[in-house]
């Protein structure tokens, strides 16, 4: 039996909800759903590290949909997988710092919207103005990105410092 069981009885009707709806909204963004059901799990589960047999159990889910949702889950970056000494198995929990690190290699790519864009603006040239238009519009969108980003980077980094600094950490 899973050294979890306890936690898992405890999982309230709640809980489950919360789960499903983040799947959900988490699909909408492209993660599939049994991925966007582990992670939100994760994000809420207590103790934090739980192994593939919590999940299997909390999710009322496959062994091998557990298994792909954490296989996509490990390598992208949201979830990492650790062991603990003496034990055999892994157990898995949310990636520290994930979420600035994942929104911020997002805007690394930014700059190459603005490159592919400004390449096919200039193909479009002597176009009319009305074929150009979606074009201009997604330049001119990751252009402000590619130069908003940065200071906004330094807001999150100032405030995330602060905040840490008020509660002792």
């Amino acid at each position: 039996m899973e050294q979890n069981a306890q936690a898992r009885n405890a999982v309230t009707e709640e809980e489950l909800a919360f789960v499903e709806d983040a799947a959900i909204s988490l699909e909408r963004q492209g993660l599939f759903r049994m991925a966007g059901r582990v992670l939100a799990w994760l994000l809420i589960c207590d103790p934090p590290e739980q192994t593939a047999g919590d999940l299997v159990e909390v999710l009322q889910a496959s062994k091998g949909s557990v298994s792909a949702a954490t296989r996509f889950l490990v390598p992208s970056g949201m979830v990492e997988r650790i062991s603990r000494p003496g034990e055999r198995r892994d157990y898995y929990r949310i990636k520290e710092g994930v979420w600035p690190t994942l929104a911020k290699s997002q805007s690394d790519h930014y700059q190459s919207f603005v490159d592919i864009t400004e390449q096919g603006l200039r193909i479009l040239e002597d176009a009319p103005a009305r074929r150009k238009e979606r074009l201009q519009t997604m330049h001119d969108f990751y252009t402000w990105l590619a130069r908003e980003m940065p200071m906004l980077w330094k807001r999150w980094e100032a405030e995330r410092g602060a905040q840490e600094r008020a509660d002792g950490s």
